[in-house]
């Protein structure tokens, strides 16, 4: 049966949920980790990286374009690279992914074709390619004039210096730009005409690269980044749990009410998607910590209102706890050029489910008012996007007969979803 073609019943929990919740690695610190490991070299590994699809997506690219690396068990080894004369490059959905490879591919000997999929295609990197053809890199769009992927790119030695970088669209392009910059040999210095949105990201990339011996140096309201050149020092990173996937059963707790541990994640972690641990308690839950992670008590008793600029990733999760609870989420620029426009799939679908939503550019409010009646005839699809899907399990909690297409698009980033979400509800609901 084609995957995009069968249907989940979500878990509804209508006494709350409970039980505890394992999550997957942090798909960001991982794909950081892998990139640095691959350019660092032998000696270099990855502990407990995250396994799905993305992560998998970018280790298959970097061994076709030479680089020695091997995934057994829980840990990625580098062993150095070989020459290649060059390979065609596919990332599937991986904008993170596609944004790295292409800045290191820049200075890679090859001839290069970088795709993905027509989703992938259709998101932003004009402003990452206009940067590294500052720096002297050969990049040419191979279908029509504009500079969107598929790219071809003729890898070539480059010396580094300075450039300047709208990253208004995204702060990979600057991550992008920093972990290829710890390698050229006069290092490079970022300057952005504005701080980027998800700052707290790039703050990940300062922690993977201090790991493998290049600190980065931030100044002027973190319009400016600098990173040392030369060549990265191999290094052992263990990656931590994902904040970014700990946001979904924290709503689900918040949304249903009960009580549910979420294990693997620390609180002073510096994953920006930390901070809805602060948001879920100026909703009224109840936090604190366990021996194994972070325990979240619900339900929700008041609205909630946050600025999303530096943690979009929060959206589809606290979006239903808005609808559920009232309240307006703001900063949500960035949302339309996610997996999907997430910020209109997530209005359209929480209005299906019947609850009162609205949404403008940027922002997203619920009243929290009583939901109408959800007739529970229709499959919700999550347009290929795995926050959407476990965003809509969510709701499900709360809303009974919730159905879901296209459900294994959720192994782009937690390929165990749907059977870790089993046990969350509490026994009877």
């Amino acid at each position: 049966m084609d995957p995009a073609n069968q249907v989940v019943e979500a878990r509804h929990a209508p006494g709350g949920v409970g039980g505890s919740i394992r999550v997957p690695a942090s798909k960001s610190l991982t794909q950081r980790a892998l990139v640095a490991a691959a350019l660092a070299g032998r000696g270099s590994a990855v502990r407990h990286p995250l396994d799905a699809e993305d992560p998998r997506l970018l280790f298959e690219a970097l061994q076709a374009a030479g680089f020695r690396l091997v995934w057994e068990a829980d840990a990625i080894t580098a062993q150095g690279r070989d020459p290649v004369e060059g390979a065609t490059l596919h990332l599937g959905n991986n904008g993170t992914g596609v944004r790295f490879l292409l800045a290191q591919l820049a200075a890679v000997p090859g001839s290069w074709v970088v795709n993905g999929s027509e989703r992938l295609r259709q998101r932003p990197i004009a402003p990452l390619v206009g940067a590294l053809r500052h720096l002297g890199a050969r990049i040419q769009p191979v279908e029509g004039l504009h500079d969107a992927l598929p790219l071809r790119v003729h890898g070539q030695p480059l010396r580094g210096g300075r450039v300047e970088l709208d990253a208004s669209a995204s702060s990979q392009f600057v991550s992008a730009l920093l972990l290829l910059g710890a390698t050229l040999p006069e290092g490079l210095s970022v300057r952005l005409a504005a701080p980027p949105p998800s700052r707290p990201y790039l703050d990940l990339t300062a922690e993977v690269l201090e790991a493998f011996g290049a600190p980065l140096i931030v100044a002027d309201n973190g319009t400016s980044w600098s990173v040392r050149g030369g060549v990265l020092t191999p290094a052992q990173f263990s990656v931590e749990g994902d904040w970014s996937a700990a946001a979904f059963p924290m709503a689900a707790a918040a949304v249903a009410g009960g009580e549910v541990e979420v294990v693997g994640v620390r609180r002073e972690s510096r994953q920006g998607d930390a901070a809805v641990l602060g948001m879920l308690a100026g909703a009224g839950c109840r936090i604190h910590e366990s021996s194994h992670g972070v325990v979240v008590g619900g339900p929700a008793t008041g609205p909630l209102d946050a600025d999303l600029r530096d943690t979009p990733d929060l959206f589809p999760a606290l979006a239903v706890l808005v609808a559920s609870v009232g309240g307006k989420l703001t900063g949500l620029a960035g949302l339309a050029t996610k997996e999907s426009d997430r910020l209109s799939v997530m209005t359209v679908h929480l209005t299906t489910l019947g609850f009162a939503v609205e949404a403008g550019a940027a922002w997203f409010a619920g009243g929290g008012r009583t939901r109408r009646r959800w007739p529970g005839d229709h499959v919700l699809d999550p347009a290929g996007d795995h926050r959407v899907a476990m965003a809509l399990a969510v709701a499900g909690c709360a809303v009974p007969g919730v159905r879901i297409t296209d459900p294994g698009c959720v192994a782009k980033s937690w390929p165990g979803f749907w059977a870790a979400w089993q046990g969350i509800g509490r026994a009877g609901s």
